[in-house]
């Protein structure tokens, strides 16, 4: 029974911490408290796109207006770490304004989003073209992966 507990406990630990070895305070703080949920302990679990979904569904699900504004920035806040220009300007119409200027449209933000991302597709079509006249099929594999991974 003792070897129970130790196992079950080292789970716990291991679900809490997110699955890493980290000690930190922020991977060691409580994420519900009542029925209060801290959104940014619970976000900071997380990281990329799963982070990202995970606020717009806690946004869309909560009935509590400051805990969907709190979602909502911190959603914003992360879409701009990255290069998902549909998904910010979904969370800019959710937001409507209700944040303040700092949270609008960015149009120079996700036009130059979108220009890199052109260049960087036009490149690999480019370098895609350039195996292809100069190499074999075996030599397409690389450039090819690449730019499905693009798309």
């Amino acid at each position: 029974m003792d070897g129970d507990d130790d196992t079950s406990g080292q789970m716990i630990d291991e679900i809490y911490a997110n699955g890493g070895e980290e000690t930190d305070q922020r991977s060691r703080r409580a994420i519900m408290s009542g029925d209060q949920l801290d959104i940014e302990a619970y976000s900071a679990l997380y990281s990329g796109r799963t982070k990202i979904m995970r606020l717009l569904f806690i946004a869309n699900s909560s009935k509590n207006p400051t805990v969907q504004l709190d979602a909502l920035r911190m959603a914003y806040d992360e879409i701009k770490k990255g290069e998902n220009t549909q998904l910010f300007r979904e969370v800019v119409q959710k937001i409507d304004g209700r944040l303040g200027p700092n949270y609008d449209m960015d149009l120079s933000w996700c036009e130059a989003v979108e220009r890199k991302a052109e260049q960087k597709k036009e490149r690999l079509e480019n370098e895609l073209n350039a195996y292809r006249l100069l190499k074999g099929n075996g030599a397409l594999y690389r450039p090819l992966v690449e730019l499905l991974r693009f798309d």
